[in-house]
């Protein structure tokens, strides 16, 4: 906005250098990088470069001192290099820092310019925040979405990107897919992200038509750009991700008493919790409402609830059918892989092609060798990698009548199935068959299978 662009700065700097015979090292910048920011490239470049060279550096020229540097740091920083022997010195700004006037002086400056920095931070995060609650979103889209312009207005539209995020959401909602998993099916997509990025895309609510921003101070405001998934399906998919538990387990669960809190007492209707009687070794389960005496050994119980999953079984002739259903079911959850066959079958056509142009401009002598056997080497690598993909992404048709009769034979036997169990198996399998828990009669023992079956 000032009119100092970056050859303007460079022609006098070199007016400068020719006007006072100096010698210069190095050229640094020319990257358009904020001196709001010591992070800088070219600026940490600068640094290392005097750390490292054997050359005696006596100045640093700037066209101004701001260029140099407008942060808290300037000031520290011109002094370590002043040690070192090295001034920082402003072309527009001369300033003799031989003296100690001249070193105020020059502090003055670095402190007007990180103050002149952060009104135009105050200024700026208050346009920044009007655009925001008005929805329109004011920096770089997230990734699959692309910024277009029609008509000077700003539009954020999905990419193809987005319409494969779009799935990642189902996963998770529809199918209950981990992370490494999503990580995995979307490399057949091309799509090659780490396990953190696919947690940020999926807890962004940027996705849903929410915008969240440090501007905002905490507030949620609906965005104009379009929606790559509805809010229901972004919340469910961050519902399941939040049953994770984060932590370390202290207390290591014994399958012996996994029945506790999922079973309720008959009296009082309250959880019954395990716990292993201290000397003996043995488990309970017990009532802890005062005044209820439902305390029974965990073996027992344990017991009656293994008979009552023997009372669940299949007929033999419905087991043609279910097999059916089964086989109908894997091919609808893996609809998507048909999906990645076709994508993948055109990712390695427009490579084929990238291959044969390649071919074809070698021959008519448009490109050198060097680079053509370059390229060709890299085209033949994503082919290789393409073609792996693809044979991963077939679904093993072969095995699945397999797959069908180990899963309708572990069905069949759930008393054997929660036997064999850990504390977290047999828990998933209670709570799979019996959403509302179960009952324990300690009054009527003799009748606790029938009372289960009827709660069930």
């Amino acid at each position: 906005m000032d009119g100092l662009s970056l050859d303007v700065q460079l022609k006098a700097a070199k007016e400068y250098i020719e006007k006072h015979k100096l010698n210069v090292r190095e050229f640094f910048g020319g990257t358009y990088e904020s001196a709001a920011k010591d992070e800088r490239k070219e600026f940490q470049r600068m640094i290392e470069y005097l750390k490292k060279t054997k050359n005696k550096i006596s100045q640093i020229l700037v066209y101004s001192l701001e260029r140099f540097s407008r942060n808290e740091n300037s000031i520290w920083l011109s002094s370590q290099l002043r040690k070192l022997g090295t001034e920082v010195v402003s072309i527009t700004q001369p300033i003799d820092t031989t003296n100690p006037a001249g070193i105020m002086q020059q502090k003055m400056l670095f402190i007007f310019g990180e103050f002149d920095n952060q009104l135009r931070r105050q200024k700026c995060m208050a346009g920044v925040k009007e655009h925001l609650i008005q929805g329109e979103w004011v920096t770089a889209a997230p990734v699959g979405y692309d910024t277009v312009k029609h008509n000077k207005i700003r539009n954020i539209v999905v990419n193809d990107t987005g319409l494969i995020i779009k799935k990642m959401f189902y996963w998770k909602a529809k199918e209950r897919m981990p992370n490494v998993e999503i990580q995995k099916r979307l490399k057949s997509y091309g799509l090659d992200y780490c396990l953190r990025r696919v947690a940020e895309i999926l807890t962004n609510p940027f996705y849903c038509g929410k915008m969240v921003h440090k501007a905002l101070e905490g507030e949620v405001v609906d965005g104009r750009h379009e929606k790559i998934v509805s809010e229901a399906i972004f919340l469910e998919a961050n519902n399941i991700m939040a049953e994770k538990k984060l932590g370390l387990q202290t207390k290591k669960e014994r399958p012996e008493i996994a029945l506790k809190r999922f079973m309720r007492c008959a009296s009082c209707n309250k959880p019954m919790r395990g716990y292993i009687a201290n000397g003996w070794n043995v488990p309970y389960y017990k009532c802890n409402t005062p005044g209820c005496k439902c305390n029974r050994n965990a073996n027992e119980v344990n017991n009656r609830f293994a008979g009552m999953l023997e009372g669940f079984k299949i007929n033999d002739e419905y087991i043609p059918l279910l097999k059916e259903h089964l086989y109908l079911t894997f091919q609808q959850h893996n609809a998507s892989l048909k999906d990645n066959e076709e994508m993948i079958s055109r990712q390695l056509t427009d490579i084929r092609q990238k291959l044969e142009r390649l071919e074809e401009r070698f021959i008519v002598e448009e490109l050198t060798a060097e680079l053509y056997h370059k390229y060709k080497s890299k085209f033949e690598k994503e082919i290789e990698e393409i073609e792996t993909q693809k044979a991963n992404n077939k679904i093993e048709m072969s095995k699945l009548e397999d797959y069908i009769s180990v899963s309708l034979d572990f069905a069949c036997n759930l008393s054997k199935m929660w036997a064999l169990g850990d504390y977290n198996q047999r828990q998933e399998l209670q709570n799979a068959l019996f959403e509302a828990g179960i009952v324990y009669d300690c009054v009527n023992r003799n009748n606790d299978y029938q009372r289960i079956k009827n709660v069930s």
